[in-house]
């Protein structure tokens, strides 16, 4: 019995290289997102599997727009200030990335500038686009493609 849990022990390096190499190559062909980033995505989510929706990994990282209010007076942050900091700051560093490389990103962020909103929201907006960007490529197992929609508007 030792002899097999030292064998099994073995091969466990390999076995997990085979298992998320592909949700490593996958989360890296999103542009803005580097290997950093990808490895400590992977090991927060279990490389996805503990989320069923975008929506619940963005408030999970507490990117999701809150709104506080006491009364009449209300506010929006931006962001969530209570979870995994760590993740969320990698991800605002990944999001300069983005609105330079990654054409959806970056109308994204210049879109909410017209619209009058601080730099900060507009790159935590970003950091929610690009989570929900990663969990769609993981979940359909297809490589990131910037102009994916643009290709179903001509196909339709």
């Amino acid at each position: 019995m030792e002899k097999e849990i030292r064998e099994v022990e073995l091969r466990l390096p390999k076995l997990q290289d085979e298992e998320f190499k592909e949700v490593k190559d996958l989360i890296q062909s999103v542009s803005g997102i580097g290997e950093k980033t990808t490895l400590q995505l992977m090991a927060a989510t279990s490389g996805f599997k503990n989320f069923d929706s975008a929506k619940s990994l963005v408030k999970y990282f507490g990117l999701a727009p809150r709104i506080y209010q006491s009364g009449r007076k209300s506010y929006s942050p931006g962001k969530c200030r209570t979870s995994k900091t760590h993740i969320r700051s990698l991800l605002y560093v990944c999001s300069w990335t983005a609105i330079k490389h990654n054409v959806p990103c970056k109308e994204l962020y210049l879109r909410l500038l017209g619209k009058g909103k601080p730099k900060k929201i507009a790159l935590i907006a970003v950091c929610n686009k690009l989570l929900r960007i990663c969990f769609g490529v993981v979940k359909n197992k297809m490589a990131y493609q910037a102009d994916y929609q643009k290709n179903l508007k001509i196909l339709t």
